[in-house]
């Protein structure tokens, strides 16, 4: 079920994985990043899952202050509201790379954060965690 969708983003809750995935696309600027977060926490809240797929193969750069907001801020609140699982579908762009990985090692010490190639590798890993 698509929860919304917006030229960079497209949020949505998959009711068999019971999981929230973000597919980012092209670029963001800082503040629809942070608004596309802010309704992937909001959803998050809602759906009360414990996992997210976050679908950044076709994501442009990130300002490492928008990733160390996440790590620091979001990710904190959701693991209280249950957050165990994070799956990347890894970017194509070395650049956006470099994003993920400082969000990795800001976040990873509190939820268990897994990269993979092809979305259907992530769904298949989320399927059999828990």
């Amino acid at each position: 079920m698509i929860l919304i969708e917006k030229p960079y983003l497209i949020l949505e809750y998959d009711e068999a994985l019971q999981c929230i995935v973000q597919y980012w696309k092209g670029f963001a600027k800082s503040g629809e990043f942070r608004e596309g977060i802010n309704k992937s926490l909001e959803f998050f809240k809602q759906k009360k899952v414990d996992k997210i797929i976050s679908d950044t193969k076709n994501l442009s750069l990130i300002k490492k202050e928008d990733t160390d907001w996440v790590a620091k801020e979001v990710t904190p609140a959701m693991v209280k509201q249950g957050l165990r699982y994070m799956a990347f579908i890894v970017p194509s762009s070395v650049f956006t790379q470099l994003s993920v990985d400082n969000y990795k090692t800001e976040a990873g010490k509190s939820v268990t954060i897994r990269y993979f190639d092809q979305l259907n590798d992530a769904k298949t890993w989320l399927s059999e965690v828990k």
